[in-house]
């Protein structure tokens, strides 16, 4: 009797209209044509970029000079070059150092300001509003702005403040070796963290009060409460925001270029390359440098993924 009925089901099966395939897979061939668009723009403009940006790098491809003898292949000369060319080691040694400064700077103070935020009972739109407006203000203004500040006359701001405090006489800010760098550091340390902290506030109301509730019956420590709740359930934002902190430190480039052009003590790795692809036109030297910079992120990215997969969950 089983063996009928199932026979039965079967040919009711085989004999049932089939779907055609636009229906059958209708919410597939709908999501893909929304996707169209961003994966086309996607391939053109990142993909193909990539590849030929490669191709680049093993070349001696010169602009000035590409109509005249052409593009050759070199292969992995262009890398060899770079691993014994002074002023990329200096220009790593700047965007390291700007990294690690703002990494700290921008998350410290944009999880500080998270916190306090949170815990505020009104008014709490209005100071997100506030801290993230520096985020607004264009390049060319922060850069006025910072060489306003620091600028060599005795009327400079920071001129004034230490002749005042330390009766120290006009500095050069930008131009001595040893202020050069932190002078430029100094305005994105303290206003450059406004993303970082509307992305630890979003962290922060994500974190369930009961948590928050089942804390307070052991203790009424709001530091303690911090430090075991909030930052141990704050971990894949703060990992976010780590990743998010080197890539936007090792490609910087705005402060060098407008305001210390051509001082050593500044170049970054990025805009060391971005003279050789633009001022020198050396655009097969600079793909490589471009590679070699995209391959300490990935290292980096990837060592950070490998020491927080145990610490870290997303779920």
């Amino acid at each position: 009797m089983r063996e009928d009925v199932i026979k039965e089901q079967n040919k009711r099966q085989n004999n049932a209209p089939k779907k055609s395939f636009f229906i059958k897979y209708k919410e597939e061939i709908i999501a893909y044509s929304l996707l169209a668009f961003p994966l086309i723009w996607f391939g053109i403009f990142f993909v193909v970029g990539f590849i030929r940006g490669f191709a680049f790098s093993l070349t001696d491809y010169d602009l000035r000079f590409s109509e005249i003898r052409g593009i050759n292949f070199i292969w992995f000369e262009n890398y060899k070059k770079l691993f014994s060319d002074p002023n990329v080691w200096n220009g790593l040694k700047v965007s390291f150092i700007w990294t690690v400064v703002m990494l700290v700077g921008n998350n410290g103070l944009g999880l500080l300001m998270a916190v306090l935020i949170n815990s505020l009972k009104r008014g709490k739109n209005g100071f997100l509003a506030a801290l993230y407006w520096p985020t607004l203000v264009s390049a060319a203004v922060s850069t006025q702005i910072t060489m306003y500040f620091f600028r060599p006359t005795a009327d400079g701001v920071m001129n004034i403040i230490m002749n005042q405090l330390f009766g120290l006489e006009p500095i050069a800010w930008f131009e001595n070796e040893k202020t050069a760098l932190l002078s430029l550091m100094i305005q994105p340390f303290f206003l450059g963290f406004s993303m970082k902290m509307m992305i630890y506030y979003a962290g922060i109301k994500g974190i369930p009060k009961l948590y928050y509730e089942s804390a307070s019956l052991e203790t009424n420590s709001k530091w303690q409460i911090f430090v075991h709740i909030t930052v141990p359930l704050l971990a894949p934002v703060v990992f976010l925001n780590v990743i998010l902190s080197f890539i936007d430190g090792f490609k910087v480039l705005g402060p060098m270029q407008l305001i210390t052009p051509d001082n050593p003590y500044t170049e970054s790795l990025v805009y060391y390359l971005y003279g050789e692809a633009f001022t020198k036109t050396k655009i097969g030297y600079a793909s490589a440098i471009a590679f070699f910079l995209f391959a300490i992120i990935m290292v980096i990215t990837v060592l950070q993924n490998i020491v927080k997969k145990k610490e870290v969950s997303y779920e």
